[in-house]
């Protein structure tokens, strides 16, 4: 379909010019302002959401591992971790040891928290450190760039909102107490261990910020044996953290990782990173599809307006139709007159609808505005552009543009011209 400068002409002669009338004026800028912020609003908002979800993505994997493998502490020995660890090692994969359960967190002031304690190797935690400040200061640190090359033996890494509640500064000392000690009968002297906080950490992560008790167990030969009287060997969970190079391919590596310890009769729980996070992302998902719907179906709804601009202009031009067709032009042509300039009305609020969309999404994606409180994972205003979804954006508003100004031509040009000149020869 090409658009030539009679359309052209008759394009802004119908809608814009003075003769057009001011109804019809007014309704087609209306039309396609509407279009405009429509699509707009379409393409900014999906924009940030993937950006959003971008974020959060590289937020959790910056801190959490890509694969987790865990044995229950409720019969597992010594000889099932080897099992796993040699699973782990005949399928190449690098791993890092770990010990994690619930405790009571009690500052020396009297002062009372929940929290999580995971017990790692010191390569273990300067790994975590290394990626926490890689994620911070978006460039890979080294090891000298850390405040100290591992724990000792008594010391632990809180979580800034943990330390928060507590009231606790790096230096200060806390209670690690077992989650039992509160049902033992009274009288009974309660197990706790005394930490000394080593430092603070913010990994921008809500749920672990506010648990996060992070621990150096010494080598992996005898860190699992480490004499520490919080440890609650019946509720206390050990196994291995993975990191991969891709974390995209984390669900086949775990299926390799479960069918591997499947053979060797080892129960384990295999989770990965998105199974870790199911929740958040689909929430993160619903949420997005709520608001594309939402916003898909403003536009839609802009499609009426059209509908409405080239109803009342074809009921006013029913006479000037007339006599075109008189004159020569076919019925098939006037159709086409009046649906190409339905499209260039349409097509006018979509391009500038698309450009200014994808200019906003691309510099929000450059220069992201901090403008969003702390308690999102993210301040800033994110953006990443999804050039298929903008492209399927397109489309879809050119097939709605088309079917919009087909209805209306196709029901008012259906008259033979003698019809409407006869209209016009009684005036």
């Amino acid at each position: 379909m090409i658009f030539g400068p009679i359309e052209i002409q008759f394009f802004y002669r119908y809608f814009f010019s003075k003769r057009s009338g001011s109804v019809v004026r007014s309704m087609a800028r209306i039309s396609w302002l509407a279009t405009m912020i429509g699509v707009f609003s379409l393409i900014v908002v999906a924009s940030i959401m993937n950006g959003f979800n971008r974020s959060i993505r590289t937020r959790l994997l910056s801190v959490q591992p890509h694969i987790v493998v865990t044995a229950g502490g409720d019969g597992v020995d010594e000889a099932a971790l080897k099992k796993i660890r040699k699973v782990l090692t005949d399928l190449g994969l690098k791993t890092e040891p770990f010990i994690q359960q619930d405790v009571i967190v009690r500052s020396l002031d009297g002062r009372f928290s929940g929290g999580v304690i995971k017990g790692t190797s010191n390569k273990g935690v300067q790994s975590f450190m290394m990626r926490l400040m890689r994620a911070r200061d978006h460039h890979t640190p080294s090891l000298e760039d850390l405040d100290f090359t591992a724990l000792g033996p008594k010391e632990v890494i809180l979580g800034s909102d943990l330390a928060a509640n507590l009231n606790v500064f790096e230096g200060d000392e806390v209670m690690v107490i077992p989650p039992e000690t509160l049902l033992m009968p009274a009288g009974t002297p309660p197990r706790f261990e005394r930490m000394r906080v080593r430092d603070i950490v913010n990994t921008d992560i809500q749920d672990l910020d506010s648990q996060l008790v992070l621990y150096s167990f010494g080598n992996l030969a005898h860190g699992l044996h480490e004499p520490l009287r919080f440890r609650s060997p019946l509720q206390e969970d050990k196994g291995y953290e993975i990191r991969l190079s891709a974390p995209e391919n984390a669900e086949t590596v775990a299926g390799e990782i479960r069918a591997g310890l499947a053979k060797l009769n080892v129960h384990t729980t295999v989770e990965t990173w998105g199974d870790r996070n199911h929740a958040l992302f689909f929430a993160l998902k619903l949420e997005k599809l709520a608001m594309m719907t939402f916003l898909g179906l403003s536009v839609l709804i802009t499609s009426f307006s059209l509908i409405t601009v080239l109803v009342m202009l074809l009921s006013q031009k029913r006479k000037e139709i007339g006599l075109l067709m008189a004159l020569g032009l076919s019925q098939k042509a006037t159709r086409a007159l009046f649906m190409k300039m339905g499209l260039i009305l349409a097509g006018m609020g979509m391009f500038f609808g698309l450009l200014l969309g994808l200019g906003a999404s691309l510099f929000l994606a450059h220069y992201p505005l901090q403008i969003l409180p702390d308690v999102y994972y993210d301040s800033s205003l994110p953006s990443e552009v999804h050039y298929v979804f903008v492209a399927a954006v397109g489309v879809g508003c050119l097939i709605l543009a088309f079917v919009s100004a087909y209805w209306p031509v196709r029901h008012y040009l259906s008259r033979a011209p003698a019809e409407n000149l006869r209209q016009f020869v009684v005036e």
